[in-house]
């Protein structure tokens, strides 16, 4: 596909400092500040279909934007955003209140992104345009209830219990507890450069049904000299009433400065979903992800991306994707 339509990830990558567009924010006063941005992208991917032939897509359009505003008051802080992809009408994304019990904890209640996935949801905190998994549908993304953090130095772990991990759409949970609840937890373990992340989600009722669905996801991220290296593994069953169906996905990725302007990075992923069976095989993929990104100004950058997806069992034998992506942010 030319892109995706849901960025399906959480928050890992808004750790790395060398990213070319972090989001910034800019305080109205003491108690309010706004964030956002805005990104286009322009793409090419071609399909090769085996005897079906060939096929391709192009796109060229504005294709996000976000408006976030924090409001802090003494222990309390309330986030609100309205965000809109090309393919979806404006939304509330984030919605949620959170409240500091004491320096290590917090509780927080509303509409909130997922903790799993090491790629993140916001266009600016990512280092490519594409994600790693080709099938998708493992990573969840936003979903209504209570969570609760603790950290220590260098632990940090939370709980969450909500309406489902799993929403209809990629901005919402399914809003009903009569099909059963889901969970989230995660730890993490911080020293110097390097973090280890390990999370479960669990999802009673998945999209209104009586499926559940477990996901498991373990990332990695370290320092060599300037560069960053990382490394994640997602496992996700499904216990359906039609059959169960697993898959997974893995990707190893690195980053590097060329100079203060410019970075690359190098991605390969692959996986396997059998939700996505088009025949009694399983499909899988491996796709191999090149890179570069430049900072224009603090608040404007461009990243490029080709990445090239080998396929098995599937639709498609093939596909090789061209893009590029503009991104200003405040």
């Amino acid at each position: 596909m030319t892109k995706q339509s849901f960025r399906l990830a959480g928050w890992a990558s808004a750790l790395l400092a060398l990213a070319a567009t972090a989001q910034a924010e800019v305080k109205l006063n003491e108690n309010f500040s706004v964030s956002g941005y805005i990104s286009g992208s322009a793409a090419y991917t071609e399909w090769d279909n085996g005897t079906a032939g060939d096929t391709d897509d192009s796109f060229m359009d504005v294709d996000s934007v976000k408006l976030q505003s924090t409001a802090t008051f003494e222990k309390t802080t309330g986030t609100i955003s309205l965000h809109t992809f090309t393919s979806h009408d404006p939304v509330v994304l984030d919605a949620y209140a959170t409240y500091t019990i004491d320096s290590g904890t917090t509780v927080t209640v509303g509409k909130f992104l997922s903790w799993l996935g090491y790629e993140a949801f916001d266009y600016p905190n990512m280092l490519q345009i594409s994600y790693a998994n080709d099938f998708s549908g493992f990573i969840p993304a936003y979903h209504s209830g209570v969570k609760m953090e603790y950290s220590a130095e260098g632990v940090t772990g939370g709980f969450a219990v909500l309406d489902s991990v799993y929403g209809p759409t990629y901005y919402k949970g399914d809003g009903d507890l009569d099909n059963g609840a889901g969970f989230e937890g995660y730890v993490k373990f911080t020293q110097g450069d390097s973090s280890l992340f390990a999370a479960i989600a669990y999802d009673d009722g998945v999209a209104g049904s009586e499926d559940n669905r477990t996901t498991f996801d373990v990332w990695a991220q370290t320092k060599l000299g300037s560069a960053t290296l990382a490394a994640e593994y997602c496992y996700s069953t499904l216990d359906a009433a039609t059959g169960d169906a697993d898959g997974y996905f893995w990707l190893l990725l690195a980053m590097a400065p060329l100079n203060d302007k410019w970075t690359l990075t190098g991605r390969l992923s692959g996986g396997e979903n059998e939700a996505v069976a088009v025949t009694t095989s399983t499909p899988t993929f491996f796709k191999a992800t090149i890179s570069p990104a430049v900072t224009v100004t603090p608040n404007l950058g461009v990243l490029f991306e080709y990445s090239y997806t080998k396929y098995d069992d599937f639709s498609s034998e093939s596909a090789s994707f061209f893009g590029a992506q503009v991104i200003f942010k405040f």
